[in-house]
């Protein structure tokens, strides 16, 4: 409860640097696959909605070691072959995002949570999906799409 209560915190102190500079970022986002399940997450700061797990590129970091980064360090699972999927252009929050977004189908179920950005992951069937934000949407349907 705490770390989700740090996270909220940190979220809307960004949210007040972001109105300020109005800065890019760049993103990644992955859709990992397991039999006919898609994982999804939801976060500690973004509580009421669900998406894939991914997060920010850092300096001098390429697309592909961050996705394989933000995946390991979030659910806990090593990403060996991201299929790349294309880049997606969201302004919101007073930023402009660059995500990339990759896909992956992995043998086995197992997660493991981070518990400081992540408050819980399932695997959810394509028909049975949780409410999920407007950009996570929008990326699960350009990927099934394809």
């Amino acid at each position: 409860m705490r770390n989700q209560t740090i996270a909220k915190l940190i979220n809307k102190l960004y949210r007040v640097y972001w109105f300020i500079t109005h800065p890019k970022t760049k993103g990644v986002k992955a859709l990992i696959f397991n039999q006919d399940k898609i994982l999804m997450v939801r976060l500690t700061y973004y509580p009421n909605t669900w998406t894939f797990p991914g997060g920010g590129v850092n300096k001098k970091e390429n697309t592909i070691d961050a996705i394989i980064r933000e995946c390991k360090e979030e659910v806990g699972i090593t990403l060996k072959h991201p299929e790349y999927i294309g880049d997606l252009h969201f302004e919101h929050e007073y930023k402009k995002d660059t995500v990339s977004v990759f896909k992956e189908t992995i043998d086995g179920p197992e997660i493991k949570i981070d518990g400081k950005e992540v408050a819980e992951a399932n695997w959810y069937e394509l028909d049975k999906l949780p409410v999920m934000g407007k950009n996570a949407r929008t990326i699960l349907n350009i990927v099934l799409n394809k």
